[in-house]
C-alpha cells in the first residue's frame, strides 16, 4: 500500500529539523543541554510512534444505541431568551411584552 522510499523520505523530513536544532545546540551549548534537547525530541518521536500503533475501538453496547440529541441552547444578547432559528420580528414582539 505504501512505498518504502516514500516512508523513508517522510521520516527523514520529520527528523531533519530536530537534528538541525540538536546539532546547533551541540555546537553552542553544554553537553547537558544537548542531551536534554535530544531527550525531548526522542520522547516526542516515541509518543508519535506509540500513538500511531494504538487503535481505539468503540464498545459494542455503546455504539449500537444512538443517543438522543440534546435540547437547543437558549441564548440571550439583550436579556431576551431566544431559541436558535427565531427571526428578528419575534424578538421585537417579546420586547413589547416586557
Amino acid at each position: 500500500m505504501y512505498s518504502k522510499l516514500g516512508t523513508v523520505i517522510v521520516i527523514v523530513a520529520l527528523i531533519f529539523p530536530f537534528a538541525a536544532v540538536i546539532a546547533s545546540v551541540a555546537r553552542s551549548e553544554s553537553a547537558l543541554t544537548t542531551i536534554v534537547v535530544a531527550a525531548i525530541a526522542a520522547v516526542f518521536f516515541l509518543t508519535l510512534l506509540i500513538g500511531s500503533r494504538i487503535t481505539v475501538e468503540p464498545e459494542l453496547e455503546t455504539a449500537a444505541t444512538p443517543r438522543e440529541p440534546t435540547k437547543p441552547i437558549e441564548w440571550s444578547w439583550d436579556g431576551i431568551n431566544r431559541q436558535p432559528g427565531e427571526g428578528e420580528d419575534q424578538g421585537a414582539e417579546s420586547k413589547a411584552q416586557h
